[in-house]
Order: C-alpha cells, then structure tokens, then sequence
C-alpha cells in the first residue's frame, strides 16, 4: 500500500496575508486592539442590518395603533358630550299659528361650545398613560 498517494481528506486552507507594521511586529496588545476593533464593526454592522429591518415595522405598527386609539377616543367623547344635548339645544324653530315652520335658527353658542368641548376631551384622554403604550407581536416580524 503506498501511503504517499492516498490522502483521506484534504482542502486548501484559507490563508490571511500577514500584516506587518514597523515597530510593531509582535506587540500582542496592538493585536488584541485590532482583533476588538473588528468584533466591534461586525457587530455595528449587524446591528445597523437588524435596525433597518425592524424600525419600519415598528413605525407601522405606531400608525396603526395610533389611528385606533385616536378614531376610538374621538368616537367616545364625541358620543359623550352629544349625550348632554337635545336637537332643540342646536336648532330653534319658530311656528306661525297654523303649525307651519316659519323659521329654523341655529343657536350658535351651544354649537360653539361643543366645538369646543370635544376637541379638549379628546386631548385630555390622549393624554393619559394607558394610551402610550402598546405591543407588537413578535409574528409581525415574520410577515
């Protein structure tokens, strides 16, 4: 059997140039510095790759979550400050004796100060603490 011949596994190796810097030719700690200074940029660069994949996701999902909450407070202030109001309270209508409509005059004050009144509620229960927060389910990343 001749051993020269047969080889049982065997690949190039991948062999790095050697950089050499005057002065510097074994100093370990020059070594280590550039060793971390490379597992640092690896690992901004990940980091940077990670980020732009994730921030539109999250932005979506803040718009999304953002419109929700403001049509649904906007819906309940609204149906609150109506529930303190009459259809006589925006409107007066005037009548001549036969029971016709003469006149339909709106009473600007009362729809002023709904006007007013929604818009602050709204604001104020924007406001609050539960509405700043919210959750993204970690499915939405693997859309």
């Amino acid at each position: 059997m001749d051993n020269k011949n047969e080889k049982i596994f065997s690949r190039k190796r991948i062999k790095l140039p050697y950089i050499e810097i005057k002065g510097l030719k074994n100093n370990k700690n020059f070594r280590k510095i550039i060793k971390i200074i490379a597992i640092l940029m690896i690992a901004i660069i990940v980091l940077k790759i990670a980020l732009n994949a994730t921030i539109p996701i999250v932005d979506e999902q803040c718009r999304t979550m953002a419109k929700s909450i403001a049509t649904k407070i906007s819906n309940d202030e609204a149906t609150k400050v109506m529930a303190n109001y009459e259809y006589e309270d925006f409107c007066r209508v005037e009548k001549d004796e036969d029971g016709n409509i003469t006149m339909i005059s709106a009473n600007m004050i009362t729809i002023n100060e709904v006007i007013s009144d929604i818009p602050i509620r709204i604001q104020e229960d924007l406001e609050k603490d539960e509405n700043n927060t919210f959750t993204i389910k970690l499915r939405k990343f693997f859309r």
